[in-house]
């Protein structure tokens, strides 16, 4: 008879103990994982969504942190200073949201859609609108833009630098 109550009780001291050990895991990481897919179900909601950009809602602050939305832009002039003037500025608001805050991963910030050229935009006319200490935060590898095009502004972590595409 004491050999039963004496495995019994240890059975459940072994329960107890790895019932303990499950709630403290799931307390340290399973909020972190939820939060994480939240997160990740908001964006691309957001993303997919075909809304105005005033229309959208915002993310929750604790989404905010390490992301940034990727937005589509406009432009409409043929001028190709002009051009690369606002191309320049986009490039300079991606660093100002991703590298400069040391952002860990690779994020997308600009689609920009370049509506028509009156002749020809390409790395030397974009660096020359850029501020010295910005000139050698991008990489170029877009060519030679002197028809209608899309370029991709995103920020490459791994190279610390803002790349168009």
């Amino acid at each position: 008879m004491k050999a039963i109550a004496l495995s019994t009780i240890a059975i459940f001291i072994i329960a107890v103990a790895s019932i303990v050990i499950l709630i403290s895991f799931l307390t340290t990481n399973f909020p972190e994982a939820l939060k994480q897919a939240y997160c990740s179900l908001s964006r691309s909601l957001l993303g997919f969504l075909p809304l105005p950009e005033h229309l959208r809602p915002s993310l929750p602050t604790f989404c905010k942190s390490d992301y940034v939305l990727q937005r589509v832009v406009y432009i409409e002039s043929s001028n190709p200073d002009r051009i690369s003037f606002e191309i320049a500025a986009y490039v300079i608001a991606c660093w100002e949201q991703t590298g400069k805050i040391s952002l860990n991963k690779n994020a997308n910030c600009y689609e920009v859609v370049i509506k028509r050229v009156e002749g020809v935009v390409d790395e030397t006319s974009v660096k020359s609108q850029l501020p010295n200490e910005y000139k050698n935060l991008m990489e170029w590898q877009a060519g030679f833009v002197d028809r209608e095009k899309s370029l991709g502004i995103f920020y490459d972590a791994s190279k610390k630098i803002v790349v168009v595409v």
